[in-house]
């Protein structure tokens, strides 16, 4: 008896994943349990593992394609078993169908009028003898696109299925053309670039799964946030003296490490105490007041990507516990064994170039967060104190912090203020801390 394959649903926010590899090829045996591809969500990595024992007899979308939650993307029979295309076919509509409900919900946030002739049109589409996932209809529906426009799309999914990124291009394109000039100036630009790329004998390499939704999550960011920095000098040289005393203690004590990160992670969290509008989001013309302080705190992949694990109610740890927590995240970040509770779910986020060197950086906001912090690398500078004796320069550990936030929210006076408070807690630190 044959065994749909489905594309797991990771999580509430997930609504599709791409292929990233198949395991298994057409015709290999397999045993239930057995990891058969791997999938790649905007948040994590996952291996799908095989519903059933048997033979795969049908693979229904290939390497780089992404899939709507709950589509059938491959089935597993026994062995010598065969399927019709037209079967699969009609096992795909079939599931989408059951999943119809499953799926409105996931794409709850594309705003669907409920007036009699896009009724109308929702039927247009389930009669029509080509297949569209409950997806494309849905975005089909909300761009009021006729069942003939829909009809003339090219698809390049198997067996020419339109996906979502055909529908997607095809509406840019239809964008573009109602304005003539515009589209005119996009074809000579989009011309010029080809043509230096050739001249250059360059190599084009697609962007890889996590890098594309990198880079849609960074433009929605510059979309929807008013980004605005303040970035003040803060003096780390207590800071470093805590963390050159006990970093052997932790190590001994508790097998974790106290970094400059962690302790900068703990003075934040008491900034954010004082100032909580930065641990806020903004929905619609709405002030969402979060209770805890989930930070987040962005970790470079070996892959030249970029993931940001949450240290969930990080208000509640001592300096051990959120060394421990940082430690963990980090190293599981980077053997790709996070799961997608802990990528998720941020009020803050903190990211630090300065361990590659950078005097600073101007982040961009991780949505839905209103506030973002940088730290920049550590370097030792004549600084003037004044004394009893009058001013005298001294050698002093300093640091740029970089704050960016939504300027919808907060105003350059509060943000200032987050960080000259951020300064003084970190210029407090003593001799003596938790061990």
């Amino acid at each position: 008896m044959a065994t749909d394959i489905i594309m797991p649903k990771m999580g509430e926010s997930i609504t599709e994943g791409t292929i990233t590899e198949w395991k298994k090829n057409l015709g290999d045996m397999v045993k239930k349990d057995e990891t058969i591809l791997e999938i790649s969500t905007d948040k994590v990595d996952s291996e799908v593992p095989s519903p059933a024992s048997g033979e795969i007899i049908s693979i229904l979308f290939d390497v780089n394609e992404t899939v709507e939650v709950g589509t059938v993307i491959g089935v597993i029979g026994e062995k010598g078993e065969k399927i019709k295309k037209e079967d699969t076919s009609e096992k795909s509509n079939l599931k989408d169908e059951d999943l119809s409900d499953v799926n409105e919900n996931i794409t709850s946030s594309i705003e669907i009028s409920s007036n009699e002739s896009e009724v109308g049109l929702k039927n247009d589409y389930k009669v029509s003898s080509r297949f569209y996932s409950p997806l494309v209809r849905s975005i089909a529906k909300k761009e009021g696109l006729h069942l003939s426009e829909l009809d003339d799309i090219s698809g390049t999914g198997r067996g020419g299925r339109v996906n979502k990124l055909d529908i997607l291009n095809y509406l840019k394109s239809k964008e573009a053309s109602s304005s003539h000039d515009t589209i005119a100036v996009n074809k000579e630009s989009k011309k010029s670039r080809v043509q230096f790329t050739q001249d250059l004998d360059s190599k084009v390499e697609a962007m890889d799964p996590v890098r594309k939704k990198i880079s849609e999550h960074m433009i929605q960011s510059q979309r929807i946030s008013a980004h605005v920095y303040s970035t003040i000098d803060i003096d780390v040289t207590n800071l470093l003296k805590v963390k050159n005393t006990y970093s052997e203690v932790y190590k001994d004590k508790h097998s974790i490490k106290l970094t400059v990160t962690s302790l900068l992670i703990d003075a934040c969290i008491k900034a954010l105490s004082e100032f909580p509008l930065l641990n806020t989001s903004i929905v619609d013309t709405n002030i969402v007041h979060h209770k805890n302080i989930n930070m987040g705190v962005a970790v470079a992949l070996e892959d030249n990507n970029l993931i940001v694990p949450v240290i969930k109610s990080s208000e509640e740890l001592n300096l051990i516990g959120l060394s421990r927590s940082l430690e963990d995240l980090s190293v599981r970040a980077r053997n790709k064994q996070l799961n997608l509770e802990e990528v998720q779910g941020s009020t803050f986020t903190i990211t630090n170039p300065g361990v590659f060197g950078g005097l600073f950086g101007i982040p961009i906001i991780n949505q839905p967060n209103v506030g973002i912090l940088s730290i920049g690398k550590i370097q030792k500078k004549p600084v003037v104190k004044e004394t009893d004796f009058g001013d005298s320069i001294v050698i002093r550990s300093m640091m740029y912090v970089t704050l960016g936030y939504d300027h919808r929210l907060i105003d350059g006076a509060y943000g200032t203020k987050f960080l000259s408070y951020l300064s003084q807690v970190i210029d407090s630190y003593g001799d003596k801390i938790e061990i």
